[in-house]
């Protein structure tokens, strides 16, 4: 997943974070018919990332520099279809880790992170799985609810040390 072109660490983590943001929008039950046009047309894929991106670079209070360049959205757009493909067989890796064994009782912000942690962890076989990690927590301590970042970092470690 990566190249030449690929944005720096500080813009990964911004792409990771519009790849999140789009993830956890389509994990929601308002958005389910959408996600499943974004897999099936790469022509709804377009549209919902147009529509995403004016919300997303909206200014407001809690959003002051939304703006992203070109290679951040196209690292984006990776990880959004890479993790909405991979997400039937990525949930089946990460139930097992949960106590529950039940990933629909998982925040939706906290599966979010982890339907794309585990998404890099497998895919991107040249970087650490330490450095993921360390990336998916940071995005759950800024994001998800307050007791998230144990939980993430829990799930992503058990899932590079069994899975790569």
């Amino acid at each position: 997943m990566t190249s030449n072109n690929a944005p720096s660490t500080s813009k990964r983590a911004l792409g990771r974070e519009y790849a999140f943001k789009f993830i956890y929008k389509h994990l929601l039950s308002d958005f389910t018919n959408e996600k499943e046009d974004i897999l099936n047309d790469p022509k709804s894929l377009e549209v919902a990332l147009n529509m995403f991106d004016q919300s997303f670079h909206e200014e407001d209070s809690e959003h002051p520099d939304n703006k992203i360049d070109m290679n951040v959205k196209i690292f984006g757009k990776q990880l959004i279809l890479g993790s909405l493909r991979a997400e039937g067989v990525n949930s089946k890796i990460i139930e097992p880790y949960l106590t529950n064994h039940n990933l629909a009782k998982v925040d939706r912000m906290n599966l979010a992170v982890l339907l794309l942690g585990v998404f890099e962890i497998l895919t991107d076989k040249a970087t650490s799985p330490g450095v993921f990690i360390n990336e998916y927590v940071n995005l759950a301590k800024k994001y998800c609810p307050n007791d998230s970042q144990g939980f993430i970092n829990s799930i992503l470690d058990k899932v590079a040390k069994d899975h790569r």
